[in-house]
């Protein structure tokens, strides 16, 4: 007997106001028992954003903007995140377009397709229970769209122009590397390696110290497998600008393992 096969929809959803403000919803679905974004089948005579914009509103109650997203290719539906195709128990195979949909801080309306919902961040996706292909596409919905591992490089440059380094070295495995040329400069005796939050804490600490004006200024980034390039602009007051490019290897629970600074 031939496997069923249907056009689905799934709608990542972004919260952007309110407490729950740059998180995406995810809910307990009932028959499945996982974490699943809201989504349903295509109807007869619909186009896929058409059906994400109806389902949305029937399992939530809500009315999304449906943004277009970095890097959409021209003529792409407003808001088309991916197309997966996973099983779906007895109903067969699911051909299956995910989109992103903004909403506001207005309440769900209640649904008998779910029994719990959350709207969660990076960190608790990371740790919910849930298809790895649901992981990885809500990881992309909170980037809009991008790579998730640009997440974690924007999320670098931001505490260290903030100057905060516990958000900094959270970002780090225990036994994460770092190397650099300015390290091999200024600390000759480590051969521009360190290992470890505690050394590379004490070397940003440092900088922090010796250069409270230093900003690092986002040029570019891009991500391809487990890695994410980051370019920027070196800046502080009374020197010459200088472009720097740094490599960030992201292990399998979204940390550094591994972080590679390069410049003339």
């Amino acid at each position: 007997m031939t496997e069923r096969r249907a056009f689905s929809v799934a709608i990542f959803v972004r919260r952007t106001a309110g407490p729950d403000a740059g998180r995406v919803l995810l809910i307990k679905h009932r028959r499945l028992g996982t974490w699943l974004p809201v989504g349903g089948e295509v109807e007869a005579g619909e186009t896929p954003l058409e059906a994400a914009q109806r389902e949305l509103l029937e399992e939530t109650g809500l009315v999304g903007r449906f943004p277009r997203l970095l890097d959409a290719v021209t003529g792409s539906p407003a808001g088309l995140l991916a197309y997966e195709e996973h099983s779906a128990g007895s109903k067969g195979q699911h051909l299956n377009f995910c989109f992103v949909a903004d909403v506001d801080d207005s309440p769900l309306a209640a649904c008998d397709e779910y029994d719990d919902h959350a709207f969660v961040d990076a960190a608790a996706v990371r740790a919910l229970a849930c298809p790895a292909n649901v992981r990885e596409l809500a990881l992309r919905a909170l980037v809009g769209g991008r790579h998730a591992h640009v997440g974690v490089a924007r999320a670098w440059l931001a505490a260290f122009n903030a100057r905060n380094l516990d958000a900094l070295l959270a970002l780090y495995a225990d036994d994460a590397v770092h190397v650099s040329p300015k390290l091999r400069d200024r600390r000759p005796e480590t051969g521009g390696q360190i290992v470890g939050k505690a050394a590379m804490g004490d070397w940003w600490a440092d900088a922090f110290a010796r250069l409270p004006e230093l900003r690092y200024e986002e040029r570019r980034v891009t991500a391809e497998g487990a890695s994410v390039y980051l370019e920027y602009a070196r800046t502080v007051p009374g020197e010459a600008e200088m472009l720097v490019a740094e490599r960030y290897d992201i292990g399998d629970d979204g940390r550094i393992v591994r972080s590679h600074v390069f410049h003339g």
